[in-house]
């Protein structure tokens, strides 16, 4: 039994030499993984509401490419347009959770027109409500690119939660029933089938073209017809030769409005002053502050 005790002993030392290693080694991945946890619990963001502010966020949707969003808080009333001018709250991250930018913080919301933001912004607003609050999460592309900005490095994606506060009103807005399109369609400000592309400027296509479409500043040959809201024909060129003009010459809905159009293509613009005459208007036949409706023909 004496001899025996010898290979006993060797046996418990060599264990202790295996087992020590193994725990420390053991405690160091717990140590790890809990400093792990700690810095991503630390850097992980949440909404407003508590809930998941992540970009690898579930309930995702994507709007547009690059652009995803997820509603937090529905608003009510009338939805945002594209272009608007907007009162707002906001907060900026980067994905590892670095705070770029709050109006919060400032305690007092910004004001902007979305035509001269980032394209994520410009897509992600239009469609919220007033009081509405909205996560977006925005690809590099739809953001600043490879450009850095103050805390924004390049080639960043950008997380945001939004609130609305208010959509401000397009001034110089009026409406009216105007006169029927030359397919009889309405002719009106309350025409259903407009578009908004931004400033209050609407348009709705009532003949498709064919061909190369029309570029911003292109020179273009059209034929027209433009009316106030009331119906009051202003101008025409029908029946006569078309016109020819580099659209830089001519108003901004004109400049913003005839692009993407294809030659043979028709198209009705509903354009508010400020797009159009202003405040001063074109004497004799248009007065100041008159929102203007237009059918145009684009003939090459």
């Amino acid at each position: 039994m004496a001899g025996a005790a010898q290979p006993d002993g060797l046996d418990k030392q060599k264990m202790k030499q295996i087992l020590v290693p193994a725990l420390a080694v053991g405690v160091i991945i717990v140590l790890v993984s809990l400093v792990i946890y700690v810095s991503d619990a630390a850097t992980a963001k949440k909404m407003s509401d508590g809930s998941d502010g992540s970009p690898d966020d579930p309930g995702l949707k994507e709007l547009t490419p690059g652009v995803k969003y997820r509603d937090i808080k529905a608003g009510v009333g009338e939805e945002c347009p594209a272009g608007a001018e907007v009162k707002i709250h906001y907060t900026g991250w980067l994905v590892d959770g670095t705070q770029f930018d709050s109006s919060k913080d400032r305690g007092q919301p910004a004001q902007f027109k979305l035509a001269g933001l980032i394209k994520g912004w410009q897509e992600g607003i239009p469609g919220m409500k007033p009081g509405g609050i909205r996560k977006l999460v925005i690809a590099p592309d739809k953001g600043y690119g490879s450009t850095s900005k103050g805390k924004i490095p390049a080639n960043s994606t950008l997380i945001f939660e939004v609130e609305l506060i208010e959509v401000m009103s397009q001034k110089n807005v009026t409406t009216g029933p105007g006169k029927p399109m030359s397919d009889g369609s309405n002719g009106g400000t309350d025409d259903p089938g407009l578009k908004d592309i931004g400033e209050g400027l609407k348009v709705r296509d009532l003949k498709e073209g064919t061909g190369e479409p029309a570029a911003p500043g292109a020179t273009v040959t059209i034929h027209y017809t433009g009316w106030l809201v009331d119906g009051t024909q202003f101008d025409s060129n029908k029946g006569k030769a078309p016109n020819t003009w580099p659209l830089t010459s001519l108003v901004q809905g004109w400049q913003k409005g005839i692009p993407g159009m294809k030659p043979g293509g028709i198209r009705k613009l509903v354009v508010p002053s400020d797009l159009g005459y202003g405040e001063r208007g074109s004497e004799p036949s248009i007065p100041g502050g008159a929102t203007l409706i237009f059918e145009v023909e684009l003939v090459k």
